[in-house]
């Protein structure tokens, strides 16, 4: 599933103006789950869900608990079916590696992003000042 996403999204071609902060999840917006694309538990029993948010990068997806599905059973009925999908072989499993990987991946490269636009800054600045 992430894969899919990843080809269709160029992540090296974004605009460097773009702010990162409308990247993120938190934008001040209400956005519902979507839907669960993998679940995990800890060694305590505790069972986790990654959950994509409407209007969202997929990237931007979170783990969460069960309860947050008692106000959207829709998404939690489509997960049930999409186990009973990956456990008859009838659909893949994510990643989770992969895309933890992608994840920090992305992570770095918004870094790098900032870092890069904050020299460009400087430099300008640095260069109005000589020329004056």
């Amino acid at each position: 599933m992430f894969l899919q996403y990843a080809e269709q999204y160029d992540f090296n071609q974004a605009d460097d103006r773009e702010s990162i902060a409308s990247l993120e999840t938190d934008d001040g917006e209400d956005h519902p789950p979507e839907k669960i694309i993998a679940e995990t538990t800890t060694k305590s029993g505790h069972t986790w869900y990654l959950v994509t948010w409407k209007d969202c990068p997929v990237i931007r997806s979170s783990w969460e608990g069960k309860e947050l599905f008692d106000d959207c059973p829709e998404v939690w009925d489509a997960w049930l079916v999409e186990k009973q999908q990956q456990a008859e072989g009838k659909s893949k499993p994510l990643d989770i590696e992969a895309f933890n990987k992608a994840v920090r991946d992305l992570e770095v490269t918004e870094t790098q992003r900032r870092v890069l636009r904050r020299l460009r800054r400087e430099v300008r600045l640095a260069l109005s000042t000589l020329e004056t």
